[in-house]
């Protein structure tokens, strides 16, 4: 609940990313609905041929899935069902809805040694 179901406050990049390989997640106790939980489950399967969307049925098993029971697709695709919140932004390249990474633009580079000339090698033929 805007956080990836991977998100641990305890964890680096590289845990999130291990996380995420192994197909460990969780969520907020009481706040995601079971049915959401056994959509996002479904989707999130290792394997590709077990995984929602990807069977003989492709993005049929998805729509048909009880999560998307209430939404009228064919109205939702003719962009006939109202936002539930429109964002008043300022111009076309406001962004204030976002979170700002200014922070990490204003990060030092990392501090790594220049390639030797064996690393430089393995790039020759690329262009």
């Amino acid at each position: 609940v805007g956080y990836s179901p991977f998100f641990s406050y305890d964890m680096d990049q590289v845990g999130l990313f291990k996380r995420i390989v192994s197909v460990k997640y969780g969520f907020p106790d009481g706040v995601v609905q079971d049915v959401a939980k056994h959509l996002i489950h479904h989707l999130l399967q290792r394997r590709q041929a077990d995984r929602l969307g990807c069977q003989s049925r492709a993005d049929q098993d998805i729509r048909d899935h009880k999560w998307f029971q209430i939404i009228h697709t064919a109205k939702l695709l003719n962009r006939q069902i109202p936002p539930p919140w429109r964002p008043r932004l300022k111009d076309p390249f406001d962004a204030t809805h976002f979170d700002s990474y200014a922070h990490l633009e204003n990060e030092p580079p990392p501090n790594y040694p220049p390639p030797t000339k064996e690393q430089q090698l393995l790039f020759k033929d690329f262009s």
